[in-house]
């Protein structure tokens, strides 16, 4: 059934309100939102700063990809492929072989910037979400998924450049990594607090 035509009326039995994805209405007369169906649609508008990061992420990723797949036909036979944890190479392979991993990451990136028009879908985890938390939940998720984009972005970019050897994949990996973490963690304690 179309979302517009079903019934969103909150009921008062939990069970209820998951089998027909509506929202529930608790003892006390708040109202719960236990699934996707029953969450009310985003109202919150992203701030510039994080629309411009939003989309900075994207093109430098996807901008990145383009230059060094142009750049393949005058690279060596043998690229380094595969690096320890130390940054050193443990495996090479044709620069042509580059091109999956450079899909799959700059894939991942774009998914997860399309992602941030769907907070709807989001799993809040241990949160509650309500008629009063809701849109900070969603806004709380959003800037989450931001920042998740730019640290796979940056990610993404230090690992293409230390295949075609524009500059050493470690110690750059590891601050993309820690920094993308770090981010995760202050929007997870974050929702905690909502």
């Amino acid at each position: 059934m179309p979302e517009e035509s079903r019934s969103q009326e909150p009921v008062s039995s939990y069970v209820e309100a998951l089998r027909e994805g509506v929202p529930f209405r608790d003892a006390n007369g708040v109202i719960q939102y236990p699934t996707f169906r029953s969450r009310p649609r985003p109202t919150f508008t992203l701030d510039r700063f994080h629309r411009v990061l939003l989309t900075g992420s994207v093109v430098a990723s996807l901008g990145y990809t383009l230059w060094t797949v142009v750049r393949i036909p005058s690279m060596p036979d043998q690229l380094p492929m595969h690096f320890a944890a130390d940054g050193s190479v443990t495996r090479y392979g044709s620069p042509w072989e580059m091109l999956i991993p450079a899909s799959v990451m700059l894939a991942t990136v774009i998914g997860c910037a399309i992602l941030t028009r769907y907070p709807r879908i989001y799993n809040y985890g241990f949160a509650t979400l309500t008629e009063a938390n809701t849109q900070a939940h969603y806004e709380n998720g959003v800037r989450m998924m931001v920042w998740t984009v730019l640290g796979t972005a940056a990610m993404h970019i230090v690992a293409l450049g230390g295949i075609v050897g524009d500059w050493p994949v470690t110690p750059a990996v590891w601050i993309a990594l820690a920094a993308m973490m770090g981010a995760l963690a202050f929007f997870i304690v974050r929702m905690s607090r909502l």
